[in-house]
């Protein structure tokens, strides 16, 4: 094969050829055994005095319930949703997911019944029919985030993420719980 120059030619061969590496030579070294620390702090070096011994954290009573109290504390002064009450946090996920597919044009508005009330159905079967919906050419729509902030006993904020392709757009909405449990009482995409 003749190259003129100027034009692109081959490229060398950049691989080193494959030979076992004979130039090093292990030694085994045989270890004393670890000699075991005495449980008291006076018997370790000032460095470790420090040192939290697991076994004995393990072994507490009362740390599992403690960081229960402080989560459930620390949730109820920043106003969202605890750890331990996941049903708006579930219930915004499920809710959201269903209505993308509709807006996307994937589920019929008529499922979204026992979870949203009927102007929140009508606006997004709108939306739908029309195509609408923001970044509706990109592609399908993707959820990505979802905060639930309680705004009283029985109603929440729902503020969300959600991609199409590669762009990412957000969501709100607003859930409140009645005699059948939590519905989708509003619903604003942007």
């Amino acid at each position: 094969m003749v190259f003129e120059a100027g034009f692109v030619l081959p490229a060398p061969d950049s691989e080193l050829p494959i030979a076992p590496c004979r130039s090093v030579r292990f030694r085994w070294v045989r270890r004393p055994a670890p000699v075991r620390a005495q449980s008291s702090a006076q018997s370790r070096p000032a460095s470790c005095r420090n040192h939290v011994m697991r076994k004995a954290a393990e072994r507490r009573t009362g740390t599992v319930a403690l960081q229960r109290v402080l989560r459930a504390s620390h949730a109820a002064k920043s106003g969202r949703c605890d750890e331990g009450d996941t049903t708006p946090l579930q219930f915004a996920g499920a809710a959201l997911r269903l209505a993308l597919e509709v807006l996307d044009g994937r589920r019929s508005p008529v499922q979204l019944r026992p979870l949203a009330e009927a102007g929140v159905i009508a606006a997004l079967h709108t939306l739908a029919e029309r195509g609408q919906a923001p970044g509706y050419e990109l592609g399908a729509a993707t959820l990505t985030r979802i905060d639930v902030i309680m705004a009283g006993a029985r109603a929440a904020e729902v503020c969300a993420g959600y991609d199409r392709g590669t762009r990412h757009f957000a969501l709100a909405a607003r859930i409140v719980r009645g005699r059948s449990g939590w519905r989708l009482t509003v619903f604003r995409v942007c």
